[in-house]
């Protein structure tokens, strides 16, 4: 079930930095992963960046490597990060990836990889980029 922001007012909501701003009076359905929270050109320097430092220990799109997480189109993936914010994920990543160099992604690496991630698993890409920072992604649940 996707959340619902109530606001008091009349104008229109706008997405700025990830974030959905409206007027007071507005309802405005809170961003959800299926509504398209990454660009197409954002997830394919992704993917470079993926083949380049996590593929050796994730693997391959939908390869299983025993012992480690499984991260694009896998229901184990999905059922951990299910109901968690996309902030989450993002300091999860910057913290502890990869697991050879932890903590030398990006934000925009970091965004980037998460948008490879999010197309891995059959969510639509959008017309704007995925935000750069953990508080503008803790408003998007990973709700595939």
């Amino acid at each position: 079930m996707r959340a619902v922001l109530r606001l008091a007012g009349a104008a229109a909501p706008v997405l700025v930095a990830g974030v959905v701003v409206a007027a007071p009076g507005v309802e405005v359905a809170a961003p959800s992963v299926r509504d398209g929270v990454y660009t197409v050109e954002q997830a394919d320097r992704g993917e470079v960046l993926y083949d380049d430092r996590c593929a050796v220990c994730h693997g391959a799109i939908r390869q299983f490597v025993p012992g480690m997480a499984a991260l694009l189109g896998d229901h184990t993936f999905r059922n951990f990060w299910r109901g968690r914010s996309l902030g989450e994920m993002f300091g999860y990543i910057q913290e502890t990836m990869p697991q050879d160099a932890p903590g030398t992604l990006s934000p925009a690496q970091t965004a980037e990889i998460m948008a490879h991630i999010l197309r891995g698993n059959r969510l639509p890409p959008g017309e704007t980029a995925l935000p750069e920072d953990e508080e503008a992604l803790n408003a998007i649940p990973f709700d595939p």
